[in-house]
């Protein structure tokens, strides 16, 4: 049966594999259980966080200098045109009431053009 193992590359490879993995596995665990990388990825994190703050503090103060809008100046923007939005959607709401009402509360269609041609008369027979 060792013959049949050796003699099979992909069965070989997938073994070789396997063992890989579980070796990764386990030194990875061991790492990821200590105090000392819990406190190296914090750290790393922390830095980033803090590198983040002072990149977007200086792409504010850039964009003030060349008096664009920054980030949250468009946010703001947004913010503001949707509740105009919202606004303008009760006023229509509120207008569609009201003419509604007006009109006895009965749906009209649109009048078109008068029809101002009449049918050819009959012949008489």
């Amino acid at each position: 049966m060792s013959k049949d193992k050796a003699s099979n590359p992909t069965q070989v490879f997938e073994e070789w594999v396997t063992n890989w993995e579980r070796a990764v596995n386990s030194f990875s665990n061991k790492l990821m259980e200590t105090d000392d990388f819990s406190k190296a990825v914090n750290s790393v994190q922390n830095t980033q966080l803090q590198m983040q703050k002072v990149f977007a503090e200086m792409m504010a103060k850039q964009l003030a200098n060349l008096n664009m809008p920054s980030r949250s100046d468009m946010l703001d923007v947004v913010e503001a045109m949707h509740a105009l939005e919202n606004r303008f959607e009760k006023m229509e709401m509120q207008l569609k009431k009201i003419s509604g009402a007006m009109d006895g509360g009965a749906k009209t269609k649109p009048k078109g053009p008068a029809r101002t041609k009449k049918a050819p008369p009959e012949p008489k027979k």
